[in-house]
């Protein structure tokens, strides 16, 4: 089993930040005299954006971010809140981490491509002749579109991005509502200079990646094609928004996790890259994936487990704009250390031996489910690109209903096969 090198987020299930509750009140509840916040005695944090905006439902009550005062548990706290009438629910704001990564480091020239055996294998690496996701096939239908070509916004959910990669730097997306540097908030959308996108940890405009995860996914996504530099991803162009919901120990909590969730939904994400998970449920977490119009890919999880009876989330969340990617190797067989789940996870896709970009210019290998679901999101950004008006329910059937069968997946996904972009381009 694979261990030293898997990239998956995982929380600790029972650890959450003492003192915080994440809430929503009923709609026609009020923060004024006599509302939850103050019978609490509490502070606001945070009023999440959430279904804010656009998306504002008048049935829907405040989504907040609560500081209780000293002496009062977030287990007491909760058990009053169960039995609130005012209350639509009430949920800790738990931690998750990234578990630490030994990625082994190579070089790729610029016929880095040959690495690539996950977008089209000739054995290269001693597997199974077309065990891929037949991606030149696809990039003969579509090879993404980039901001300059109005292409969709592709969001890595994620400890960030490094923007400046030389791989990735033509295919970020920049914020046209933003100037560069000036310290205002031009766009008036809550983050100063968010240019690439947004730091959710700090709340600022920086989501520079000093992890390495968030950048690896956003290689697979879209590294920039025929620019004669390292490897190529999926979309050869594209326009990837970072967010940054961890810090660069690798460690977050639901409340960060929401906004960055809902960042990418106000900002006009596309499709969404979400290789994290783990553990117990949020309810907070969960309503932020329930209001967003964004379309999210999502990793199965990398301990070996059914998710049909182990759930893990948000990989369970059985939400209409969430699919769930479980890992292959080169020979299409299940990756060891993949969750499955013939009821719950939706499709696989190559996530063992992974070369993509990490920070500073650099490329590395990687596997886990984490490095499977951006070549689902790359797929969903090629499909976009061709078909612009695309509902998120089009998309989910052109993604699911186009795999290539495998015995070796049937009853371990529900499709039975692994990702074909060129299929699901046709």
């Amino acid at each position: 089993m694979i261990k030293s090198n898997l990239n998956s987020v995982r929380p600790q299930s029972s650890a959450y930040q003492p003192g915080e509750l994440i809430i929503r009140t009923k709609g026609g509840t009020s923060l004024q005299s006599g509302s939850v916040v103050e019978d609490l005695n509490a502070k606001v944090l945070d009023v999440f954006d959430s279904p804010g905006g656009l998306h504002k439902s008048e049935s829907a009550g405040d989504f907040l971010h609560l500081k209780l005062p000293k002496g009062v548990s977030v287990e007491g706290a909760l058990k009053s809140l169960a039995e609130d009438s005012r209350v639509e629910f009430a949920a800790p704001n738990h931690i998750y981490e990234l578990p630490e990564t030994a990625a082994q480091t190579v070089t790729p020239n610029d016929k880095g491509f040959s690495y690539l055996y996950g977008l089209h294998n000739e054995g290269q690496t001693g597997g199974t002749p077309d065990a891929d996701i037949d991606a030149p096939e696809a990039w003969s239908i579509q090879r993404g579109r980039n901001q300059n070509h109005n292409g969709p916004i592709i969001a890595v959910i994620d400890t960030g991005v490094d923007y400046n990669h030389p791989d990735l730097k033509a295919n970020m997306w920049t914020n046209p509502g933003e100037i560069p540097g000036d310290g205002i908030d031009n766009d008036r959308n809550g983050v100063v200079d968010d240019v690439h996108g947004y730091n959710a940890v700090d709340n600022n405009g920086d989501p520079m990646d000093r992890q390495s995860h968030g950048t690896h996914v956003a290689g697979t996504i879209g590294a920039q094609g025929d620019n004669g530099t390292g490897v190529v991803g999926v979309n050869q162009e594209a326009n990837i928004m970072a967010i940054k919901i961890f810090d660069d120990s690798g460690r977050t909590n639901a409340a960060a996790i929401i906004r960055g969730i809902q960042y990418a939904d106000k900002m006009g994400a596309r499709v969404a890259n979400n290789s994290w998970g783990g553990g117990a449920p949020n309810q907070g977490i969960q309503t932020a994936f329930a209001d967003s119009s964004t379309f999210h890919l999502v990793a199965a999880g990398n301990d070996g487990k059914n998710n049909d009876t182990r759930p893990t989330y948000p990989a369970n969340y059985d939400l209409p704009n969430i699919v769930t990617v479980a890992a292959t190797d080169h020979n299409d067989q299940l990756a060891n250390f993949s969750n499955y789940g013939g009821r719950t996870v939706d499709l696989a896709a190559p996530g063992v031996d992974i070369v993509s970009t990490v920070p500073g210019g650099k490329y590395s290998k990687m596997s886990g489910t984490s490095m499977a679901t951006p070549h689902v999101t790359g797929a969903a950004g090629l499909i976009v690109s061709e078909f612009p008006n695309i509902s998120n329910g089009e998309l989910r059937s052109r993604l699911l209903d186009t795999v290539d069968q495998k015995s070796q997946l049937q009853g371990e996904v529900i499709t039975g096969g692994r990702l074909n972009v060129a299929n699901a381009l046709s």
